[in-house]
This record gives structure tokens, sequence and C-alpha cells, in this order.
């Protein structure tokens, strides 16, 4: 991951004119992926070769149900190509293809409950939290099949 004061310093200003809350590295990859209001839209960010350290926006990736929804929790993977998983809830789960903004997965899901974070557990398996604390696990072989609730011990 990317490490303050190793990887980058910021002196004065910003690279982001939106708030950034949630920053993703993409592994093998010099990109960064950010998410936060005013929608659940992702901005994907170039961060320059060494001898600048200019981080520049090359593209952003829409959400279906960008408006009004909370801001997009994301994850990142680069096992097939480079992929970001992410969603505001339940229901808008999806991973995309990084460099060609490509929707590679969608969750089947009816519930619309708020998503407080999302993980890859490995190129096929996500891991999804809901903020009321249900745990969601996915499949990404099998893009039609609902969610299913994990058992977790007491």
């Amino acid at each position: 991951g990317l490490c303050p004061e190793r990887d980058f310093k910021v002196e004065c200003g910003g690279f982001s004119n939106r708030p950034v809350y949630s920053l993703k590295h993409v592994p093998d990859t010099s990109l960064l992926v950010t998410s936060g209001p005013p929608d659940s839209s992702l901005q994907v960010w170039q961060v320059s070769a060494e001898d600048s350290d200019v981080i520049k926006c090359v593209s952003a990736i829409p959400t279906a149900n960008g408006t009004g929804q909370p801001w997009a929790k994301i994850a990142t993977i680069s096992a097939r190509a480079p992929w970001v998983l992410h969603g505001s809830r339940l229901n808008s789960v999806q991973i995309t293809e990084v460099e060609s903004r490509k929707n590679v997965y969608m969750a089947a899901s009816r519930n619309s409950e708020e998503l407080s974070g999302l993980a890859f557990l490995d190129c096929n398996t996500l891991l999804l939290c809901c903020a009321k604390g249900q745990l969601c696990l996915a499949d990404v072989r099998q893009p039609q099949s609902p969610l299913e609730a994990a058992s977790v011990p007491s």
C-alpha cells in the first residue's frame, strides 16, 4: 500500500476538487481510485513517474444509481486485470475493470441495506459488510446467484 511521506507528500493544496473519503492503490499499477461526495462515482488517478510529483485524473467510473446514494466503498485487486469493487448499498455492488471501465460483475440482491465495507477475499470471492452488521459472501464466477449471508460465530 501507499505510505505518507514515503510514497507521497502533500506540501500544499491537493489533487482533487471534491472530498476524498476513500483512496485505494490499484496493485501493480501507478493508479489510484478515490470515492467521496457528492455522489457514488469513482475517480481514477495516475501517479506520475519518479521525476514528477503530479497526480492527474485520468477517468471517472460512473455508477448506475449515482445520484442520491452515499459515497461508494471501494476495494482493489489486480489478479486478472486491475479491478475495483465498489458500491454504497448491497444492491449496487459491482466490479469494474479500472482501465477499460467495463462492468465485470454486478451483485444480485434486492436488499438495499447500506454498506459499511467491502473486500476481495481472493480474485473470485467478495466479502460485504452491511451497516447493521450482516456479512455477505459473493462469488464472481456466479454473477446471477443471490448474495449469501455469512454465518458469524457469537
